[in-house]
């Protein structure tokens, strides 16, 4: 297996652990469900926009893939496919190269 492949495979095990942890905790997802409850109601953003904000604290936090997955999940109707890639594109030279193809990766390997 060259070098790729090997990252290739370890990305996929420590997402599938992160899912098994989550899986074994009765109520994660909930949990961060509720914590964003209230965030559109304390925020002048329309949602769309809180949406995209949200998205680019993921990228430059380098939150886990799933992270990603559940925003996306919520996001579905509110964002388009191009103002994800907008949003990633404008804070890439701010976060930097890896976090942007980190941010990438977990958005197109779900």
């Amino acid at each position: 297996m060259n070098d790729n492949a090997e990252s290739e495979a370890e990305a996929r095990e420590e997402l599938e652990a992160i899912r098994a942890t989550i899986e074994g905790l009765p109520n994660a997802l909930s949990v961060a469900a509720r914590l964003s409850e209230g965030a559109i109601e304390d925020t002048t953003l329309d949602v769309r926009s809180l949406h995209l904000v949200r998205l680019a604290a993921l990228a430059a936090s380098g939150a886990p893939p799933v992270a990603f997955s559940i925003n996306l999940e919520a996001m579905e109707d509110h964002v388009s496919a191009e103002d994800v890639e907008s949003t990633l594109v404008a804070i890439a030279p701010i976060i930097g190269t890896a976090r942007y193809l980190s941010a990438v990766r977990s958005i197109v390997d779900d």
